[in-house]
């Protein structure tokens, strides 16, 4: 009798011993499986130098390209707004990279005529777990530069005529009819900006009281808008220019002949 207790005491304790140790094994996550994110793209603010202006642009119509860590092409400039439950879901891993841009570098130069269009782009990186959504923020900032030119009335009043044309080769006229436009440029793999030239042509009409003038080597700024605006003073004789920069608004006198 003693044996056959002892023994039934031994089994219920192996039991036991078993149910608590499958109780204190944790469930580990899949290291395998498929998870989604959800994507939101910020557009910065478009800025003149010492003017900030808020942008009105549509992220919901930026192209989205997403790779995997090997660099393999997932999605292709697919438009943000039309990514699909399926678009989103992913397999575990990490190293994705996603990108967002509201329109390509050559469109940035060509669109609206040959004067082009601000682009926005941006990237990032994440990473995909079992099971769950990971939330992705891509934050876009102005990826090129541009150029406007402001006829104040100091001018235009002196001289009706006038047009002022950007020496490259696009060679894009500011005039009456264009002087809401901007002038849109690339910037290189450095980020930085190109030089222009600008001509400037004003008249009354006729051959009298007549300014022909070129500005050399104007330097714009990467992810900036500069804006010129072009003055005449009667008195003295000198054409104006006043160009925003990072410390505030300078202003060049230009001693042109007014032939």
């Amino acid at each position: 009798m003693k044996t056959i207790y002892i023994t039934l005491l031994a089994s219920i304790c192996i039991i036991l011993q078993t149910g608590c140790t499958c109780d204190a094994v944790p469930t580990e996550p899949s290291a395998t499986g498929n998870g989604t994110f959800a994507l939101s793209v910020n557009a910065d603010d478009i800025q003149t130098d010492v003017v900030t202006r808020s942008t009105d642009v549509d992220v919901n119509a930026f192209k989205v390209t997403l790779k995997d860590k090997d660099n393999i092409t997932l999605i292709d400039q697919k438009v943000l707004g039309s990514l699909s439950p399926t678009d989103r879901t992913l397999p575990a891993g990490e190293g994705y990279k996603i990108s967002a841009e509201s329109c390509t570098a050559v469109e940035s130069t060509t669109a609206n005529e040959g004067w082009g269009s601000i682009r926005f782009a941006g990237e990032t990186t994440f990473n995909i777990v079992s099971d769950e959504t990971t939330e992705v923020t891509i934050d876009c900032n102005m990826a090129n530069t541009g150029f406007q030119v402001i006829f104040d009335e100091s001018f235009t009043s002196k001289f009706p005529q006038y047009s002022a044309t950007t020496q490259d080769g696009r060679a894009l006229v500011f005039k009456s009819s264009t002087t809401d436009k901007t002038a849109f440029y690339n910037v290189d793999e450095k980020g930085n900006a190109p030089q222009i030239s600008l001509r400037l042509v004003g008249s009354k009409g006729g051959f009298d009281d007549r300014i022909d003038y070129t500005k050399e080597n104007i330097n714009l700024t990467a992810g900036k808008i500069t804006k010129y605006t072009i003055k005449y003073d009667e008195n003295s004789g000198d054409l104006k220019i006043e160009f925003e920069t990072n410390t505030g608004t300078n202003t060049e006198d230009n001693d042109v002949t007014v032939q």
